[in-house]
């Protein structure tokens, strides 16, 4: 395994009641709360994935913002999105208002982030478990998402629950998605810590010469 380090940080957006703090919960702490309240400016948390790559196995640090998604809120979730390599719009397949809104998400995140080459869009429907119980529920085909993604060139992601997948699932559907946006960003970002680094030798060595 490379002990080179790689840190890379990453951010759910998407509207209001679609389940992103409940997966961001189910990620690190292992339970589903099903009175969750709806996020007010930012969460943070940070976990360590081992993933695979052409250069063998790497320790990723992934430091996971889950943002507010209420309007009022929104100048606040934008500005984290300047920090994150990968975005990953959450839509709640039984709300199709909630996947009509992802163009407005996207549209911020383009805005505010450029070319595309530097970050990875995942797409990831919420709340399956409620179709399982009703298939009547279902608001949002899961053929029009994929089509979105590509029409986009968004990386789908699937359909997922916080309720129904246990830690270990969901941890396994976001090392898929670390691993592609290794692949597209991975480089790069090794370069950014790299001269950090190197940046931050040469100025101890400058104050030690300085003392």
């Amino acid at each position: 395994m490379s002990n080179e380090k790689l840190s890379f940080k990453m951010t759910l957006i998407g509207d209001s009641g679609v389940g992103k703090t409940s997966l961001f919960k189910k990620l690190f702490r292992e339970t589903f709360d099903q009175k969750i309240v709806s996020t007010i400016g930012i969460d943070k948390k940070t976990h360590y994935f081992t993933i695979n790559t052409s250069e063998g196995e790497k320790e990723v640090e992934v430091i996971l913002f889950d943002t507010a998604g209420q309007e009022r809120f929104r100048s606040i979730s934008v500005s984290y999105f300047r920090e994150s390599k990968g975005l990953i719009m959450v839509y709640d397949i039984t709300r199709n208002e909630t996947f009509q809104n992802l163009n407005s998400w996207y549209n911020d995140i383009v805005d505010n982030l450029g070319k595309k080459e530097n970050y990875l869009v995942i797409l990831l429907g919420n709340k399956v478990d409620l179709i399982e119980e009703n298939s009547e529920k279902r608001d949002v085909d899961e053929e029009e998402a994929k089509k979105y993604c590509t029409d986009n060139h968004i990386f789908w992601g699937g359909e997922c629950s916080a309720k129904a997948f246990d830690t270990e699932k969901l941890r396994s559907i976001f090392k898929e998605f670390i691993e592609e946006m290794y692949k597209k960003v991975g480089k790069s970002n090794e370069d950014v810590n790299n001269k950090d680094t190197k940046l931050k030798k040469s100025n101890n060595t400058k104050k030690k010469k300085f003392c």
